[in-house]
């Protein structure tokens, strides 16, 4: 039973220091290390953005009701929130952005665009331009700002749609974001966690560190040898 277990004496001590001062064993290690903290360092631009559920605010039922969008009649006005956020560890610059490829949200459905209001955002000098053309929103960023993590943008869309369209519309989203691969990429807010990996990892070192040492004190106040099974050694490294 006592070959199960490691006692960390100087002789102990001894065998660790010659262990790690082998060249192979110390060029392992610090190429496990520096991978380690490679990856818990990395940062990305991660540009996402979401589009609610249509909302139906006013329908012409009725003759005698008129529905105005500035000098259009129309027969119904739907409503859309789109929000544009970075969820990434690393922002999203101004030069991330190419001038003549902006933003472009659009359907193929016949859906007629009125206007694109920016009406809610992450910081009061983070600031956007809109503009319609051939009914496709086209969103830029402005001012040689930058998109931080966690930063944010929410537009309020109007549209009408073609009376005879049963189907709820549906829209696309293009952009072309410097180190990105598909620019921004739809995520589900009504299902959406945040995640923060180094968090958790950063928590596992303490609680490890904690348990070690908190054994350690006490084995060292009653005087007693510093013992570890070969199991926990295996595990702490």
């Amino acid at each position: 039973m006592q070959t199960d277990l490691i006692t960390l004496d100087k002789m102990w001590v001894k065998k660790v220091i010659n262990f790690f001062k082998n060249p192979i064993t110390s060029l392992g290690f610090a190429v496990l290390l520096s991978t380690f903290f490679y990856f818990i360092s990395l940062s990305y631009k991660k540009p996402s953005y979401y589009l609610s559920e249509p909302e139906l605010v006013a329908k012409k039922t009725d003759e005698n009701l008129k529905i105005y969008y500035k000098d259009k009649e129309l027969t119904n006005l739907y409503s859309t929130y789109l929000i544009l956020w970075n969820d990434g560890n690393n922002f999203i610059d101004y030069d991330d952005f190419i001038k003549d490829k902006p933003i472009k949200l659009y359907s193929n459905d016949s859906v007629r665009l009125l206007s694109a209001s920016l009406i809610d955002k992450s910081r009061m000098d983070l600031n956007f331009t809109s503009i319609i053309k051939k009914d496709t929103v086209c969103i830029s960023l402005t001012q040689e700002e930058a998109i931080e993590e966690g930063d944010g943008a929410k537009f309020l869309i109007l549209y009408t749609i073609n009376d005879t369209i049963t189907n709820v519309p549906t829209f696309n989203l293009e952009s072309r974001i410097k180190g990105t691969k598909e620019g921004f990429t739809y995520k589900d807010l009504s299902n959406y966690k945040t995640k923060n990996d180094k968090f958790s990892i950063y928590l596992l070192w303490i609680i490890v560190i904690f348990l070690i040492s908190f054994r350690i004190i006490i084995l060292l106040i009653y005087k007693k040898p510093i013992v570890f099974r070969q199991v926990e050694a295996v595990f702490i490294i």
